[in-house]
């Protein structure tokens, strides 16, 4: 019966590793073709549950700063584990993953778990995470994976470990290959609509001549007729709407022209936070009114930019109405600013952030967000973020949104610091 018993294990054993093998090929030619995020991580759990069967299982990316990396996928951790995840990317967990290229088993390296940081070893503790593996792609650490078990004996061997590295490497490709594919898609995004908004500033310019001057004569028409007239009849409100909706046209036309108007900067040097504190300034009113509190932290190193006072104002403003619009029974808006170290490393920026509660924005809409006459407001006329994104192009920064439905929208301008 022992040998029987024995060659069963044996078996056993080897059609383990023949399974292990085949998935870990499958893994190789899936990831590939993956190029969604959200789907690339769930493919690579599946098979890290799979291959390793661990209780714990986190991955985590770079933060739009990249200074941290944050979890992006998890399972078996609640949401108040995973939210003061955060692992440094100067911390010495990442640079011994950086340097060293291979898993750190704690359980296997005593010393190495003393010489990390003391936040990261009470991480790394109370969430019972054991082993430490990096997705490493041309020598960078783009990700890192964070496994746990509860199992007597869990831990994986070291040729278990050496896999897992493989498919790590794996993974960081992969995860690399969806970003590329992203910013491709971003950027191929960012040309069309400035095809489209130049298009529409060409159109604009051809036509304001000739929509403004009619414009002109019905509305001064309008008020001769409006003089001769009681504010008691019925035709003095009639003429008096009519000549809100004169100007509404008037001012649709105004915002194509703005589409066109390429060469008007009067840059000088400007404190970004100037702009922006005068545009918190003019909307604490209706925020008030809206039971809508405005949270402000900037700092006190001046932003030096080279811009437009005038044209930021107007950017920031608008953003800041489109919060509160989001939030007419009460909210919160959380403004931020200050230096942002471009993860490429390319220069340095300074950043706004303006973050609402509001019901956010579906994925189908927010990359259309910025395209001339998309709206999703009954009363609107799609040209608002256009112009704002007209207006920051102009002055070589970036715009953009970040936003999921039910939890609220994220506006963050950048643009190249000066000195």
């Amino acid at each position: 019966m022992s040998h029987g018993f024995f060659f069963e294990g044996a078996l056993a054993r080897w059609r383990r590793r023949r399974i292990n093998r085949r998935a870990f090929q499958d893994l190789g030619r899936s990831l590939a073709l993956i190029v969604d995020r959200e789907a690339l991580e769930s493919s690579v759990a599946a098979r890290i549950r799979e291959l390793f069967d661990p209780d714990r299982l986190v991955i985590l990316q770079p933060d739009a700063e990249g200074a941290s990396f944050v979890p992006t996928f998890a399972t078996g951790l609640g949401s108040e584990g995973l939210s003061n995840l955060r692992i440094a990317s100067r911390g010495k967990l990442a640079r011994w993953l950086s340097v060293n290229e291979t898993s750190l088993a704690l359980d296997q390296r005593p010393g190495v778990y003393e010489f990390l940081d003391a936040a990261e070893k009470e991480l790394l503790a109370r969430l019972r995470l054991d082993l430490c593996v990096p997705m490493i792609h041309l020598n960078r650490l783009i990700g890192i994976l964070l496994l746990g078990g509860d199992r007597k004996g869990w831990s994986p061997s070291r040729a278990e470990i050496e896999m897992l590295d493989l498919l790590a490497s794996q993974a960081g490709l992969a995860f690399e290959n969806a970003a590329l594919y992203r910013a491709q898609l971003e950027r191929l995004d960012r040309l069309h609509r400035a095809e489209r908004l130049a298009a529409v500033g060409q159109l604009a310019a051809g036509l304001a001549h000739e929509i403004r001057n009619p414009l002109t004569a019905i509305r001064s028409t309008m008020q001769y007729l409006l003089k001769g007239l009681s504010p008691e009849e019925p035709r003095h409100q009639l003429i008096e709407e009519l000549l809100s909706e004169v100007d509404r046209i008037n001012s649709t036309v105004g915002g194509l022209l703005s589409l066109s108007r390429s060469g008007e900067l009067r840059l000088a040097e400007v404190d970004l936070l100037a702009p922006l504190s005068a545009s918190v300034h003019l909307v604490q009113a209706r925020a008030d009114e809206q039971k809508v509190v405005l949270e402000s932290s900037f700092g006190h190193e001046p932003l030096r930019v080279l811009a437009d006072a005038g044209q930021l104002k107007q950017v920031f403003l608008n953003l800041l109405m489109n919060a509160l619009q989001s939030m007419p029974n009460g909210g919160r808006i959380t403004l931020t600013a200050g230096p942002w170290g471009s993860p490429s490393g390319t220069g340095r920026w300074g950043q706004v952030r303006i973050a609402d509660t509001g019901p956010g924005i579906p994925a189908e809409e927010l990359r259309k967000a910025f395209d001339p006459f998309f709206t999703t407001k009954r009363d609107g006329t799609g040209l608002g973020l256009a112009i704002c994104h007209g207006i920051i192009e102009q002055h070589q920064g970036e715009i953009r949104l970040e936003s999921e439905t039910g939890r609220g929208t994220t506006a963050l301008v950048r643009l190249p610091l000066i000195g």
